[in-house]
């Protein structure tokens, strides 16, 4: 979605240039510009008819070949005003907080801390002692997941998460080897915050926490409920957070064939929130996120009228 508006932003500023005839009136009634888009962006500026390049499109002088005779050209006044753009994101109101705290996130933590260790990570610890240590750490996590999908009716999943943390906290070694898996059982864990979203409980302002990353308002305010449940309420404060390290360790070091598309991204920030906000609605909807039809058409339209 976010690619086609793209595309009618590109193809709205594609458009040839109007005709000397159509630009040939005075100075004093050039009007300021403004294009206010679905996103809210806002492109504002002043048309200056003595600095359109009739010919190829590139702003330039033209002189007489734009159709002024001379003491026209004498009146017009060379207009320099910059073009201001403004994007204001609903679901991102402290954006500057957030790209405040995404510059020391990714241009400091990351780049001089969370990469090289997790790079070292991927690169020296063998795969087998990796997916054990990563298999421990979320087999803790089932019983949470049981209680989670329990309270969606999702009756199949809920037996699933029971039958896997049985198995494997017995075969399996304390989850070290996911036999449960091999047995035709795989792996499905639902947080508190979805049974919200499942509800109808929306996503809440953006937030990009300082050393942890983002998140959005549903998930800070009721992760602490997962760890209501045996295994985790038994568990020390230290050995959460032992367990929230390596569970981490591990989510960066599979985002390592990912980073070329922050670090090539024209804004890494808005990149990683909107990739964010289709994780989220990926997970409340189990894969099946439904399409906003109303979007489609409305571009549909204008790719016609274009035609």
């Amino acid at each position: 979605m976010k690619f086609k508006w793209i595309v009618l932003v590109i193809t709205m500023f594609g458009v040839a240039p109007t005709s000397a005839s159509q630009l040939n009136t005075s100075a004093q009634d050039a009007k300021r510009v403004q294009v206010n888009t679905t996103g809210s962006q806002i492109f504002s500026g002043q048309i200056n008819r003595n600095q359109i390049d009739l010919s190829n499109g590139i702003a330039g002088t033209k002189g007489n070949d734009s159709g002024l005779t001379a003491a026209e050209t004498d009146d017009v006044e060379v207009s320099t005003e910059e073009v201001t753009v403004t994007y204001i994101d609903p679901r991102d109101p402290i954006e500057g907080f957030n790209r405040a705290m995404w510059d020391f996130n990714f241009l400091f933590m990351d780049r001089y801390f969370y990469r090289p260790v997790a790079h070292g990570y991927n690169d020296y610890v063998p795969r087998p002692v990796k997916t054990g240590i990563n298999n421990f750490v979320l087999n803790l996590d089932e019983p949470s997941a049981l209680v989670n999908n329990t309270l969606q009716g999702k009756w199949g999943w809920a037996a699933n998460a029971g039958g896997r943390f049985t198995i494997n906290s017995t075969m399996g070694l304390l989850g070290v080897i996911d036999v449960a898996n091999m047995m035709g059982l795989p792996r499905k864990h639902d947080e508190f915050n979805e049974v919200l979203g499942y509800y109808g409980v929306p996503n809440g302002p953006y937030f990009m926490a300082p050393f942890l990353g983002p998140y959005v308002t549903r998930e800070i305010t009721t992760d602490w409920v997962d760890g209501l449940y045996f295994p985790l309420s038994e568990i020390t404060l230290w050995q959460s957070l032992l367990k929230w390290g390596l569970e981490n360790l591990h989510k960066r070091a599979v985002a390592i064939d990912q980073e070329r598309l922050v670090d090539n991204a024209l804004d890494p920030y808005t990149f990683v929130k909107e990739a964010y906000f289709q994780h989220m609605d990926y997970k409340v909807y189990d894969g099946d996120v439904p399409v906003d039809l109303d979007e489609d058409e409305l571009l549909d339209e204008f790719m016609q009228e274009l035609d």
